[in-house]
């Protein structure tokens, strides 16, 4: 549509005609949003695009008397368009709200743009699509709620309160009119682009001490999202080659949740427990007896059983379900456990050997099949030692070790790996009189083993010092910064250092040259023994590969300790921070790509720009 704006005269310029084409309507791009709590408030995030268009085709060719179920977020979660609901598969959430959104609005004190319903979207678009068409603006439409909504121009569009709807306030009173927009193009919201439709490895990370996993106070729920969305960025950013080859998928964490099953109605412990809880210090604690007893209840028969039965059984759980909603995965499968998370599946014993083997390899090893505590009964009174379980793990100085007895059941599958992060498996160990541990043992199904664990991590203890010989001082394995090398301050430490030896080997070879004393007295006194290698020049991993150093055979040969790198201002106070350090990997890229590179191996090829 054409139309004559007159623009009058102004400072002796002349009336001008100017000729300006109308932009034609164009029908509004629907996305489709879902509620959820982010950090205790309510919050609307987009779905990605390919979940949005697949919605948007469903609801297109819905019938009206079915039920039509979606599943979005690679599959985690199922969509029932006519119930407008989001439905976890995997795990217990509340269903959360969706919305098919075009319409958006914020308040002054608002963070984030918050969609209309659907219905109030569709009395604003009729009536953008007559103002465009008409080209009539600055009107009014007073929308069911009472609100008044004034379309001034297709770029300004403003709601008013019920009482502001016939004269709007000015810029000066204290309500302030809210601001509308028109589809997601024009709101500053990210919409990922979607995920993987293939997963090439599943990975179980089962939680620690307590119901909250980090300094956040957040569930295991949402620090497995976290971690997984560290991992997606990270396959991204670092192997970027691989996944636009096609050559990898991605990686699907699930969550294993055992502590809601303990401190449930099933066991009545916490009901047990208030009753001789005092009344002082109430929130202390109630602190307390969320999350410090069940170390307590973990080294009880009774409740260990249960801690035992409920991580096993809930990994066979989500693991068949995962296969049903993926018929067609053919990927392997690893572990991951934090703090008493991982005592919970591996904890160097003799049941933990049995709960990784499947019943065939029973009967190859020579165990015979029947109930869990009779066969752990044989293995006790000497009637059947297999090779595979003969060591110092279970027979220290021909001396079995005591442990509480557990009935451990099998898992559906073989792990390719377990990763331990902040875990006290070594302290575990020790406290139970384990002086050294078998160079030769390792996991019958499970190759490969990391402990991860940062610096400054009150909970957790390295294991190679058990495998290697009292003469060996082996520092753990430095993981690199996911950027590359080493974290600045660090690298900074180290070069001054240097300079130091240096500078203090340059004063020796004068001393020596003025003195004549010989070179070995002086070297006795310890100058020599500040020269540090220098790590920043060949990161660990390269290092790992090439000065290769065999620590047993837990991780066939490889390394076992990994030591994050501590932040800049954690190496201020290392006590300040130590709680937390407990409880960052969740949080942390530097594990998740530790995490990669096992899964993937030398199929990943690094993007060499970062």
């Amino acid at each position: 549509m054409l139309y004559l704006q007159s623009i009058g005269l102004w400072r002796g310029i002349p009336h001008v005609l100017i000729m300006n084409v109308v932009e034609p309507y164009e029908p509004i791009q629907y996305h489709w949003f879902f509620n959820q709590q982010v950090d205790s408030k309510d919050s609307w995030q987009p779905f990605s695009r390919e979940d949005s268009q697949r919605l948007e085709d469903a609801y297109m060719g819905k019938c009206e008397k079915d039920e039509v179920v979606v599943a979005t977020d690679g599959r985690r979660y199922d969509v029932r368009l006519r119930e407008r609901k989001r439905y976890s598969v995997y795990w217990e959430q509340k269903p959360a709200k969706v919305r098919r959104c075009s319409w958006f609005h914020k308040g002054s004190k608002d963070m984030n743009y918050t969609p209309y319903s659907e219905e109030l979207s569709d009395l604003l678009e009729d009536a953008y699509m007559i103002a465009m068409t008409l080209d009539e603006w600055k009107t009014n439409l007073e929308l069911p709620t009472g609100e008044t909504v004034i379309l001034h121009n297709p770029k300004l569009m403003t709601q008013y309160p019920s009482s502001c709807k016939e004269f709007p306030p000015s810029p000066n009173e204290q309500t302030q009119p809210r601001t509308l927009k028109r589809g997601t193009e024009n709101i500053p919201v990210e919409i990922p682009e979607g995920e993987p439709e293939i997963v090439d490895h599943l990975v179980f990370m089962v939680h620690g001490i307590g119901p909250a996993c980090d300094i956040r106070l957040r569930g295991i729920v949402q620090c497995v999202n976290e971690f997984r969305s560290a991992s997606d960025s990270l396959i991204k950013s670092h192997f970027r080659q691989s996944e636009d080859s096609c050559i990898i998928g991605r990686v699907e964490y699930l969550p294993v949740n055992w502590h809601k099953v303990l401190h449930g109605e099933t066991t009545g412990v916490d009901k047990d427990i208030e009753r001789i809880t005092l009344p002082s210090i109430n929130r202390l604690r109630q602190f307390s007896n969320d999350t410090v007893l069940d170390l307590f209840f973990y080294n009880s028969a009774t409740y260990c059983q249960t801690i035992v039965d409920t991580v096993a059984s809930e990994i066979n759980r989500l693991h068949s379900l995962f296969l049903q909603r993926h018929p067609h995965f053919t990927g392997r499968i690893s572990l991951v456990g934090h703090s008493l998370g991982t005592k919970c599946k591996l904890c160097f014993s003799e049941q933990n050997v049995l709960m990784l083997c499947s019943e065939k390899d029973l009967k190859d090893i020579g165990i015979p099949l029947g109930p869990r505590k009779k066969i752990m009964n044989c293995v006790k009174k000497w009637k059947v030692i297999p090779e595979i379980l003969y060591s110092p793990v279970f027979i220290g100085a021909h001396v079995f070790i005591p442990q509480v007895s557990i009935d451990y059941p099998q898992l559906a599958f073989h792990p390719q790996a377990f990763f331990a992060m902040g875990s006290p498996i070594g302290m575990f160990l020790t406290v139970r009189g384990l002086k050294r541990i078998d160079p030769n043992y390792s996991f019958p199904t499970c190759k490969s083993f990391y402990n991860i664990f940062h610096p400054f991590d009150p909970v957790a203890y390295r294991i190679e010092p058990i495998i290697l010989s009292q003469d060996m001082d082996l520092p753990p394995m430095l993981i690199p910064h996911h950027k590359g090398r080493k974290r600045m301050h660090l690298e900074l430490k180290e070069g001054l250092t240097r300079v130091s030896s240096d500078l203090l080997g340059s004063l020796r070879m004068v001393w020596q040259s003025i003195s004549q004393v010989p070179t070995p007295a002086l070297a006795e006194g310890g100058i020599s023994s500040m020269t540090l290698t220098d790590e920043a020049e060949v990161s660990p991993m390269e290092q790992e590969e090439s000065n290769f150093t065999k620590v047993g055979t837990l991780n066939r040969g490889r390394r076992i300790d990994f030591v994050l790198q501590e932040t800049p201002i954690e190496s201020f106070n290392e006590y300040l921070f130590a709680i937390q350090s407990h409880l960052c990997y969740w949080e942390s890229e530097d594990t998740a790509l530790l995490v990669l590179r096992e899964i993937y191996g030398n199929i990943l090829v690094r993007n060499t720009h970062l």
